[in-house]
């Protein structure tokens, strides 16, 4: 990941993020969202949320609404071999109680589960370091890397921790 993730209109200025030959990381563009959709679905059935019905209109609305390119939103693709293999969502924003700086959360990343899991946690990574460097370039102070999907919750410690995150607490369901 050394090479740079510059987040900017024009999301064929993207640079790759080197994790592995030929995959890149750029904005969500229109002709990606019905890939995408595939590996939200994917992500959606392996859920604590699978039993509720997907949303395929609430989904058009987020597309809807990050392809609007808002100021406090990114929506990194990993790209290879020419087609999405995974996507990110995040916001910032400042923290409820203080008028400090900003701070990123990432509500959804999700990878195509047909990939290998070596390959799934390269995209993975890739997708951490683009959600970071983005923060970094807003100047937030924290990104919160919400795991709420209740599966695979050891790989994902695993990962996160390869990617230099650190848990500070989690989420309880009741």
């Amino acid at each position: 990941m050394d090479e740079v993730f510059e987040p900017t209109e024009d999301s064929s200025a993207l640079a790759a993020v080197g994790q592995e030959r030929g995959l890149r990381v750029r904005l969500l563009e229109e002709r990606d969202t019905e890939a995408v959709r595939d590996i939200i679905k994917q992500h959606h059935s392996t859920t604590v949320f699978r039993d509720q019905t997907f949303s395929d209109w609430k989904l058009n609305e987020h597309f809807n609404t990050i392809l609007s390119r808002p100021p406090r939103m990114v929506c990194p693709v990993a790209i290879l071999d020419g087609r999405p293999i995974g996507v990110a969502w995040a916001i910032a924003d400042s923290y409820m109680l203080t008028d400090g700086p900003l701070f990123v959360t990432v509500h959804v990343i999700a990878v195509d589960l047909t990939a290998s899991p070596v390959r799934r946690a390269k995209v993975f990574l890739a997708l951490v370091a683009a959600v970071r460097h983005w923060a970094a370039t807003l100047n937030a102070s924290h990104s919160f890397i919400h795991v709420t999907t209740g599966s695979n919750i050891k790989a994902t410690d695993r990962l996160m921790k390869a990617a230099g995150a650190e848990y500070v607490g989690g989420a309880y369901v009741a």
